[in-house]
């Protein structure tokens, strides 16, 4: 269940999409035209209450030794249409080990849709290929799957290891070799083979690490014969044409070159159904539909066929089709957006039987993007100036927010680049599992490539959501809200009774209470699933905080649960080969360890110390800041009083202990007065404050004695420091957990707290800048070698102008050879786009 807020939400999102209606070649069924609209409203209505979000990250580079940085820009954008204005505020990323397990998680500020960040590697970490992936809370809610995820190789092999292997090649397979192991699947256009229905049948070879394989093939049939041959064209993936005959089954040999061969059946082919058949065509979609009724002459069946293109309809229109013979669509390929386009075929009952993926627009030219350096070569120290002019297919200027690295093309190999913002955000984000290459896709359009890429999109699942649930109007559970600043999130269960289950506390109230240099008190009340939510924190420092569940009638052993903030791991990852003690990991190695000396020298983020573990034996006192008083006049320690967590409350502990303070009442509602003090209101009340928080008798009253420290009294010249909040005296409730020197681990209480949760709040990342040395300042101290190589320059904010152009100045440093120049980004209308190019420094 979608919660009230996305509802209200989806009245910010700037009209619904546009819904274009054709009819070619289909004869209207004037009886269907409510079902064709509810496709549509519903559609639109998913993507405006969900509203999907795609996160992705250009790292400066994807190779790193231990103890290296990865610097990033994070760009955080509407699924639909991929503008970067999305309404989440907060930005998840996570640096994940080989076996997935969390090694760093920094929370970054999202503004406009982007943010930008480093993670610096521990120098302890184990060589291996890790994952850095980045999301939002709201992208919780589906599967990891849509997470942005990017492995990265991180080399830690000494050098002396190493050393003796130059010129040579180690190659060490994680796992399973590959030949251990072949998987071949096959997927029929459309969904199903159908007798008596020629259809395409795409099919995907992988090895034991998940990769795409070459191999070759034959299908026969059941008697044996030979029926047809097959060969995989790119990363595995292929296509053949078949015609089941009626009764007959399949099966395909399927031989890699040089390694396993295994023999697997075919899809059962149905005796009825449907077929669909779609092909790319010059300036049009053609969309072809069969249907196999059986033996005996039946009626033409009501079709209705919809595509879209994330979410916004190109083309939903109905006719009629009858046995043996096919219906064809025409659709302008000007009605879909570039991407991954998704047909749907359903039937009379309004049932969906037939859905193909195509990608439309995969010839459509990338922005133009220049860049210009002010001179082709350049010498060490030297000063480049470079110019970026950004525009549109047809030349127009494009205003836009971009990322560029400058990388050293002998240690960081364009190979290793083959994704890109372009690349992710029209392909591989729509898809689920793991797209190999993705850029070949995109780098030099042919007609192999296209070929290629209608095979992935014949092998490749997508699944944002199943028509079945979405007709019925159940759009999914959504339990992680949007986060438009840091927030605590989490859900309130009744404890279990004798011979009964949890259950949500709906309409319970929740308390905050912060701790530190700006305490404070927040409230609110849990909905029908007992979930909460606050938000509104701008940290700059991590912040301590209590949550607890008011008492109310028929709210028994509340138990509090509060969200995670580490999503689940991502899994099925491809493991792939790790290379080690190449020449290429030895030149890396040995050019990182000079840059790291150098950094950590003269860059002011580099006074750093990287610790290896340690014992930590001994404790430093933190001091506690709860206090505005120096001296109280009386104190009450529960540790002091026997017995003390017998008493219901702090108000009954305190009853009689302490001259001329006053308490009455029934143990469920008491309330209390100090003597001695004059109420010019009326109201005899004292001041109630709780770890530094002002607060009311009722939030007293429900604070359990044994999560309570100490209890506090000043009368009096005492309350002065309070001012008229203290005219009637003050109350000073201290609790274990707001003491920052609190230690759970000698607290007996501590391990089951009814109806309470502590949690250290993050802050915001603050995000390092690269260093270059100050050549442009006369005086700096400059390092007497400038040893700046694999990433030689990482500018995160680059924002083109009106006319699509921005000016970026670096210098070279004492390291010759050729630089790649990579810059990623999005125009302000949601155009993903790459550039490249090249400068040459001379050797010092």
């Amino acid at each position: 269940m979608i919660p009230s807020f996305t509802q209200r939400r989806a009245g910010l999102v700037a009209g619904l999409l546009a819904v274009v209606l054709l009819f070619v070649g289909f004869q209207v069924a004037p009886q269907a035209d409510g079902f064709l609209q509810q496709l549509v409203r519903q559609l639109n209505r998913f993507y405006a209450a969900t509203f999907p979000e795609k996160s992705y990250l250009h790292l400066d580079k994807t190779v790193y030794a231990a103890g290296e940085t990865v610097w990033l820009k994070a760009y955080v954008v509407q699924a639909g249409n991929h503008r970067p204005d999305t309404l989440s505020r907060v930005l998840y990323v996570d640096l994940l080990s080989p076996d997935q397990v969390l090694v760093r998680q920094q929370l970054l500020r999202l503004r406009n849709g982007t943010a930008t960040g480093d993670i610096l590697l521990p120098d302890t970490l184990v060589q291996g290929r890790y994952t850095v992936r980045a999301y939002t809370n709201w992208m919780r809610n589906t599967s990891p799957d849509y997470f942005y995820n990017q492995q990265i190789m991180v080399w830690h092999t000494p050098l002396d290891a190493v050393a003796p292997a130059i010129g040579e090649r180690r190659t060490r397979v994680s796992g399973k070799t590959a030949a251990a192991r072949l998987t071949v699947q096959f997927f029929p256009e459309g969904g199903n083979l159908v007798s008596g229905l020629e259809s395409t049948i795409g099919f995907k070879a992988v090895d034991a690490n998940g990769q795409g394989v070459d191999v070759t093939g034959t299908i026969k049939d059941g008697r044996g014969r030979d029926v047809v041959a097959f060969k995989s064209q790119h990363a595995g993936m292929g296509r053949f044409q078949l015609k089941p005959e009626p009764g007959q089954t399949y099966q395909a040999t399927v031989r890699q070159s040089g390694g396993a061969f295994l023999t697997t059946p075919l899809p059962t082919a149905l005796p009825t159904g449907f077929t669909m058949k779609v092909m790319e065509l010059k300036d049009q979609i053609q969309v072809y539909i069969q249907r196999q009724a059986g033996t005996g002459a039946a009626a033409a069946e009501a079709i209705t066929l919809v595509a879209h293109v994330r979410g916004q309809v190109a083309y939903a229109g109905q006719g009629q089709v009858g046995a043996g013979t096919t219906f064809s669509a025409r659709i302008p390929k000007s009605r879909f957006q570039t991407g991954v386009a998704h047909f749907t075929l359903f039937d009379s009952q309004n049932q969906a039987r037939c859905e193909r993926l195509a990608f439309v627009g995969a010839t459509t030219p990338d922005l133009r993007i220049t860049l210009q350096p002010d001179k082709a070569r350049y010498a060490p120290r030297e000063k480049v100036t470079l110019r970026v002019a950004v525009a549109d297919a047809e030349g127009k200027p494009m205003a836009g927010q971009f990322s560029l690295a400058v990388n050293n093309a002998q240690l960081v190999p364009a190979s290793m680049e083959q994704r890109t913002i372009r690349s992710y955000l029209l392909l591989t984000s729509e898809l689920r599992g793991t797209v190999e290459e993705p850029g070949y896709y995109f780098t030099n359009p042919t007609y192999d490539t296209n070929l290629a890429l209608d095979n992935l999109m014949l092998t490749q699942g997508w699944r944002r959501f199943v028509w079945k649930e979405l007709l019925a109007n159940r759009l999914g559970n959504y339990p992680y809200p949007l986060e438009q600043s840091l927030s605590v999130s989490g859900q309130v269960m009744n404890g279990q009774l004798l011979g009964s289950k949890e259950t949500p506390a709906a309409n319970a109230t929740v308390l905050l209470l912060r701790f530190g240099g700006e305490n404070q008190l927040m409230t609110t009340t849990t909905d029908s699933a007992g979930r909460f939510f606050f938000s509104g924190f701008a940290e700059q420092d991590t912040s301590r905080l209590l949550v607890r569940v008011q008492p109310q009638k028929g709210l028994r052993n509340p138990i509090v649960r509060l969200d995670r903030k580490v999503a689940e791991g991502t899994k099925d990852l491809p493991t792939i080969p790790l290379e080690v003690g190449s020449a290429e990991e030895v030149a890396y190695l040995r050019s990182s360890k000079r840059q790291q000396v150098m950094e950590r020298q003269y860059s002011p983020d580099g006074k750093r110390i990287l610790l290896q573990n340690v014992d930590v034996r001994g404790r430093r006192e933190v001091a506690d800041g709860r206090r505005l008083y120096s001296r109280a006049d009386a104190v009450v320690r529960t540790a002091d009083i026997p017995a003390a967590n017998s008493y219901t409350n702090i108000l009954q502990l305190i009853q009689g202990r302490v001259a001329g303070v006053q308490v009455t009442g029934s143990p469920t509602n008491m309330s209390v007065v100090i003597r001695g003090v004059n109420s010019f209101s009326g109201n005899n009340s004292p001041l109630f404050i709780i770890d530094g928080v002002q607060t009311d008798a009722s939030i007293v009253n429900s604070i359990p004695v044994q999560d309570v420290e100490s209890v506090e009294i000043l009368k009096g010249a005492s309350a002065a420091i309070y001012g008229s909040r203290g005219g009637n005296g003050v109350i000073a409730i201290f609790t274990k957990r707001g003491n920052p020197n609190y230690d759970p681990a000698n607290d007996p209480y501590a391990a089951s707290p009814i109806g309470m949760a502590t949690y250290a709040l993050p802050r915001y990342y603050p995000t390092r800048e690269f260093y270059q040395p100050p050549y442009q300042k006369p005086g700096a101290q400059l390092p007497p070698d400038d040893t700046r190589s694999a990433t030689l320059f990482w500018a995160p904010q680059i924002v083109t102008d009106a006319n699509g152009q921005a000016t970026i100045t670096f210098y070279t440093s004492d390291i010759g050879g050729e630089y790649r120049l990579s810059l990623e980004g999005l125009t302000n209308n949601g155009l993903p786009g790459t550039g490249y190019g090249t400068l040459v420094v001379t050797g010092k």
